[in-house]
């Protein structure tokens, strides 16, 4: 009996600082893991803008444009995207139609198709015109074009975002994640080649994309046919 009372008095004391030992490291686990893999509450939410090492153009929206554009007075914004495809011999034949307005760069004037089509009048607090037109080639012909009002920027149609005009007719646009910013009179050329496999797996389309920026125009030489 006295042999049981003296083990048991022995491996109490051993067994309680095995206990604290292994807790204590535990503990200190716990503490590493926390401290390499933090935990954030339900409620933490990121603040603050992202710094990029190098120079970016994305997101687009993130620059600081000004809210307001300063027109001047008597005059308009035109900027135009036309794209241009040449279906190869493999395509079916595409004819489309038609046109709804035309810009004569020299005279500066825009003639616009009569009511029923499309494009509506240029209203007295609009900022100015988008032009979107596409024409065909190769196994293909034909033409179609619209406008369409700018009310505020940023300003997004077919494809194209406008984002900014300062005083002088530089315009800032956004086309397929790119960058394009050009001055009065500036033209942007990409040509891109595709297959259009919806109903014909070898159609080969070149695709000539070109944005104009025809700037500031006199509204007076705006040309409503009857």
């Amino acid at each position: 009996m006295k042999r049981l009372i003296w083990v048991a008095a022995v491996m109490v004391p051993i067994a309680l600082v095995v206990l604290l030992l292994y807790s204590g490291s535990g503990a200190a686990a716990n503490v590493a893991s926390r401290a390499v893999f933090p935990r954030f509450s339900s409620a933490f939410r990121m603040t603050g803008t992202l710094t990029l090492p190098h120079k970016i153009y994305l997101p687009f929206e993130s620059k600081n444009f000004p809210s307001l554009i300063q027109v001047p007075q008597g005059k308009y914004l035109l900027v135009e995207y036309w794209t241009r495809h040449i279906l190869g011999v493999h395509c079916p034949g595409i004819c489309i139609d038609f046109p709804t307005y035309y810009f004569d760069v020299q005279s500066g004037e825009l003639v616009i198709q009569p009511i029923g089509s499309p494009n509506p009048a240029l209203g007295d607090d609009d900022i100015g015109f988008v032009g979107s037109g596409i024409s065909v080639g190769g196994t293909g012909c034909g033409a179609y074009s619209v406008l369409t009002t700018v009310q505020t920027c940023p300003f997004s149609r077919n494809g194209i975002t406008l984002y900014d005009v300062d005083e002088a007719g530089t315009t800032s646009l956004g086309r397929a994640g790119q960058m394009i910013v050009l001055k009065a009179g500036e033209t942007w050329l990409k040509e891109e080649v595709e297959v259009w496999e919806s109903d014909h797996p070898e159609c080969v389309v070149t695709s000539t994309h070109r944005i104009t920026n025809y700037a500031f125009q006199d509204r007076d030489k705006i040309i409503y046919l009857p």
